[in-house]
Parts: C-alpha cells; sequence; structure tokens
C-alpha cells in the first residue's frame, strides 16, 4: 500500500548520508580496478538509478529463460544458459558497483539512489537463488528453500539491520556481494564448460561391489560405516549446508556489531534483537506453509508444481520489507515487526494449515496462489511508485535522469 511520509521524515531523508564500509580483499586487490575501468565507458548524463535498473533487469531475464527450461529447478539446461546465467549475473554486479560510482562522479548521490539500489538487490536475492537452484538441480524439495532463508535472505537481512541501528553497512574481508558473487559466476561458469552432472554426485555413496562404476571421496570400509542419510547426500546438498555455516557466523556478527554500538550509546539492547523478528517470521511461514501443502498434496502441491512463482512471491514481500526498513532508517523512525506486507503470506500460511488439519483441500491451492502472487505484487508495487514520487518531489531530483542543478 502507499505509504504516506511525514514532513519530519522527508527531512530527515534529505539530511540524511549513505556510510558505508567494504573491506573486501578480492574488491580491494582486483575489483575496484576492474570497476573503475568500467565507469569511463559510462556516460556522465546516465543516471544511476539507470544503471542499477539495468542490472536488475538482466537479472530478471536470466531468472525467466532458466525457468522455461528448469520450471521445477531440476533437469539439464542448454549450455549456453548456464553460461548466460554466469555472465548476466558478473554483468549484474558490475552495474551494482557502477551505480553508486557514477553517482559520485555526476554529484548525484540521494538518499533515492542507496533506497532504490538495495531495494532491487534485495528483489535479487531471490530470483539468482532460484537461477542457482536450477543450474544446481534442487528440485522441488526443501534445499531451495534452506539455501534460499539462510544464504540469501538472512545475511541480507541482517547487514540492513545492523544499518538501521548503527548507520554503517559493513562488508567484511569475506563478503557475500563480492566474493560471494564471483564464486557463484565460476560456478555457474564451470557448469556451462563441464556440465551439471557434477553437482548431482554422492561423493559417499557405499558400493554395493568392488565392480560398482561409482567412484567416491572415501574408502569403501569407511563408507560403509556412515549413516544412510550421510552416504546418500549430493554436492549441492553439501554446498549449501557448507554455506550456511559461514552465513550464520556473519549474522553472529552483526548482532555482535549491533549490541557493542548500543551498549555504548546506553541504548537498550531486546527492542533492536525483536527485529530479527520479521526474517524469523517470514521464515517459519514459508517452511509451514510448504510442510502443510506437500503432506497434504504430495502429487499437485503449488510448492512443486509452482515453486517459482511462490518463491518469488516471497521474495517480493522480503524485498519491501528490506525496503521499508532502509526507509524507517533514513527517517530516523521505528520499525514495527508486523507489518502489512506480512499479511498475505501469514493468511496463505493460515489458510493451507486450515486445509492440512482438515485432511482436504478446503481452500483451492491454486486460488490461494493467485491471490497470494498478485497481492505481493501490487502491494509492493504501490510501495515503490508512492515512496519514489514523495522523495522526487521533495529532493527535487528525478529517479531515472540525472538533474541539473542551478
Amino acid at each position: 500500500m502507499n505509504v504516506v511520509l511525514s514532513k519530519s521524515a522527508l527531512e530527515n531523508v534529505s539530511k540524511h548520508k549513505y556510510s558505508g564500509i567494504d573491506d573486501s580483499i578480492l574488491a580491494k586487490l582486483v575489483l575496484q580496478k576492474y570497476w573503475n575501468f568500467c565507469l569511463r565507458f559510462v556516460p556522465l548524463n546516465i543516471a544511476p538509478n539507470l544503471i542499477t535498473l539495468t542490472g536488475t533487469i538482466t537479472i530478471l531475464l536470466s531468472f525467466f529463460i532458466v525457468g522455461y527450461y528448469s520450471p521445477y529447478l531440476e533437469g539439464t539446461l542448454p549450455t549456453w544458459v548456464y553460461a548466460m546465467s554466469g555472465l548476466t549475473l558478473f554483468f549484474y554486479q558490475t552495474m551494482d558497483n557502477l551505480d553508486g560510482k557514477q553517482a559520485r562522479r555526476t554529484g548525484s548521490s540521494s538518499p533515492l539512489g542507496q533506497l532504490f539500489d538495495h531495494g532491487c538487490d534485495s528483489i535479487v536475492c531471490t530470483l539468482q537463488s532460484l537461477i542457482v537452484a536450477s543450474v544446481a538441480s534442487y528440485g522441488v524439495g526443501y534445499m531451495s528453500l534452506i539455501q534460499l532463508f539462510t544464504t540469501a535472505l538472512l545475511p541480507f537481512w541482517m547487514a540492513t539491520w545492523e544499518e538501521y541501528h548503527t548507520g554503517v553497512l559493513h562488508l567484511g574481508p569475506i563478503n557475500g556481494p563480492d566474493e560471494g558473487i564471483v564464486i557463484i559466476v565460476l560456478a555457474l561458469l564451470s557448469t556451462a564448460v563441464f556440465g551439471n552432472s557434477f553437482w548431482t554426485y554422492q561423493p559417499f555413496v557405499a558400493s554395493s561391489s568392488s565392480s560398482s562404476s561409482s567412484s567416491s571421496l572415501l574408502p569403501r570400509v569407511i563408507q560403509q560405516l556412515l549413516p544412510e542419510f550421510i552416504q546418500r547426500l549430493m554436492i549441492n546438498e553439501i554446498i549449501v549446508a557448507s554455506l550456511s555455516l559461514p552465513c550464520l557466523i556473519t549474522c553472529f556478527f552483526n548482532i555482535k556489531h549491533v549490541v557493542q554500538h548500543l551498549r555504548a550509546k546506553g541504548k537498550p539492547i531486546l527492542p533492536a534483537l525483536k527485529h530479527i523478528l520479521v526474517w524469523v517470521i517470514i521464515t517459519a511461514s514459508s517452511f509451514i506453509w510448504y510442510y502443510t501443502s506437500t503432506n497434504l498434496l504430495p502429487l499437485s502441491s503449488i510448492w512443486f508444481n509452482n515453486i517459482r512463482t511462490v518463491q518469488f512471491s516471497i521474495g517480493i514481500i522480503f524485498g519491501e520489507l528490506v525496503s521499508r526498513l532502509i526507509l524507517a532508517h533514513m527517517c530516523h523512525e521505528k520499525y514495527d515487526i508486523i507489518q502489512a506486507p506480512l499479511y498475505p503470506l501469514i493468511l496463505s500460511t493460515i489458510c493451507s494449515s486450515f486445509n492440512y488439519f482438515n485432511g482436504k483441500e478446503i481452500i483451492p491451492e491454486n486460488l490461494l496462489l493467485i491471490l497470494f502472487a498478485i497481492t505481493s505484487f501490487v502491494h509492493y508495487s504501490l510501495f515503490v511508485k508512492s515512496t519514489i514520487s514523495q522523495l522526487c518531489s521533495y529532493l527535487n531530483i528525478k529517479c531515472f535522469t540525472i538533474t541539473k542543478k542551478h
């Protein structure tokens, strides 16, 4: 829905100055030089937000192309699709870093630019997570959900939450936007070269005989001692589990930084920690919806037949929640835990649970999905339109063109 910003909120936004620290090792050694080189080819009349939008649209196109060939997050894709997914992600990362440099170069930096940039980034998190899920053949099981919420949405939420309380967006020596994206790009391009069978390889499977053609990373004696569920693990599952750990460690440091900052300022800590409940609510609701739907309808669940639509809609909700948190930081306003963007997800989860406990599909799932997707998209669109309109009007700027200063 439309967000009406008060006069004091708009005044605070106009005084807002972005503060970010990027300690990335790779960025300092290589990427910054590459980005500065690319900046030389960007005309001075190109608005920073237009650069941001270009990168985002590229990922959106990649998302739809990959989805055409892999609607259920599995199967072998054409080689060119793997290559495209890697190149578009690298292009997006380039655009995501050129926009800020272009803003500083042209003197067009604004709070709207920060909000637009990070708002697009929050949407790309879900899009790229689904792209990777297709490339790595996750299938429609639990794995794509775990990857989305633990390696994409959680770190993004916690970094934004830390910025809300400390005033600084701090990226560590090894972080997702720099090293993380480069690693994903290399993985996608490697899949184009070597194929995607690697992702579903089971390195710990115990051969039933010495003549088995399957290879393993461990001696057969050790393999047979492993629990069956470990023997069945595929490379893609191992990678998702491995990436979840450093993400959780990063979140620990996000919390540590906020606690240290609040203690230094003599402010209470518990109210700040409550904001993490927003991620808990969106994650718990999604997993409950997934569980109730797939157990009641194991053959026709929307989480199986339309998994990309469901997750994309959840990503839209997350994008709005993140944007509202950034806006609250700029406006110096409090951030409520339960907000309107969460309502469609919570209500959908309640409806699915109602069906589950009654043992039959009383509320049609396809209808539920249509209403959920449309409501999420329309709600977010109205928020974006209203916020951009108000900020452009008050700051006397345009979103996609550089306003000449008199």
